[in-house]
């Protein structure tokens, strides 16, 4: 749904895990809202199809590029050179699918192809963005301790089980080698260690909007309720190595 080009995402992912919101070097290439925030752009992420006007900040706009064979900022910042030849060779397989859709659709006459490949990640946005955008937005930037610049948000579970469980984002950022379907247990394990988790959509967002309107004019502004306490960053981490010990492996940041 998303049209992610798999070579590029694994190299701006695992720099995005490594510097989680960085705003310099090295930059984060997955920071979804900016600072000063554009509300006009923030709020027409959620109407479906409004993002085809925003087409040049797209990841679809990216991967044309890529096959065009340009070298884009993300591909020097994030993919080694020798694997850069196999970020454009996918990136072209990807164009290809996408021309080889519309043409099956025209001669079909049917929109249908269309409409299943290459158009959801236009008509389906809203629920994909009201998901991503709990994970970082309105939160600090430049720091690496993930209970800063990350947040957990408990969801339905409609929306849990088509996210992934990516909602546990905190637990994700600390344990990203962990499969998805561990980390309500985690949560559970750690909570005494995180900030308190929000309850549901509505929750979330009273603390994303005012965010996102307050740093419009004021790009350090931060919601200071979404901050750990001081007492839980005094915490030497024993609970997070017990966590280690029950699931296998992770990443250890703090």
């Amino acid at each position: 749904m998303n049209n992610f080009e798999p070579v590029r995402w694994r190299w701006s992912h695992f720099k995005h895990h490594t510097f989680t919101s960085f705003t310099k070097d090295p930059f984060d290439f997955e920071i979804a809202i900016t600072k000063p925030t554009d509300v006009i752009y923030f709020f027409s992420l959620f109407i479906p199809l409004t993002n085809i006007f925003y087409l040049h900040k797209s990841l679809q706009f990216e991967t044309l590029k890529h096959a065009l064979g340009i070298t884009t900022d993300v591909m020097k910042v994030c993919i080694p050179e020798k694997e850069r030849d196999k970020c454009s060779n996918s990136a072209r397989i990807h164009v290809v699918i996408w021309i080889v859709t519309a043409i099956v659709s025209l001669n079909f006459n049917s929109w249908l192809p269309l409409i299943y490949i290459v158009l959801p990640v236009f008509y389906g946005n809203t629920h994909r963005v009201m998901c991503g955008l709990t994970q970082h937005t309105g939160l600090h930037d430049d720091i690496k301790d993930h209970r800063y610049s990350t947040r957990t948000v408990i969801l339905n579970p409609i929306s849990s089980f088509l996210y992934w469980q990516m909602e546990y984002h905190i637990e994700h950022h600390i344990f990203p080698n962990i499969s998805h379907i561990h980390y309500d247990k985690i949560a559970e394990i750690v909570k005494d260690q995180l900030p308190p988790p929000k309850k549901g959509f509505v929750d979330e967002y009273k603390e994303i909007i005012p965010a996102m309107l307050k740093q419009a004019i004021n790009p350090e502004s931060l919601n200071m309720d979404a901050e750990p306490s001081k007492a839980l960053l005094e915490m030497e981490g024993m609970t997070l190595l017990s966590c280690w010990d029950n699931f296998g492996y992770g990443l250890m940041v703090f």
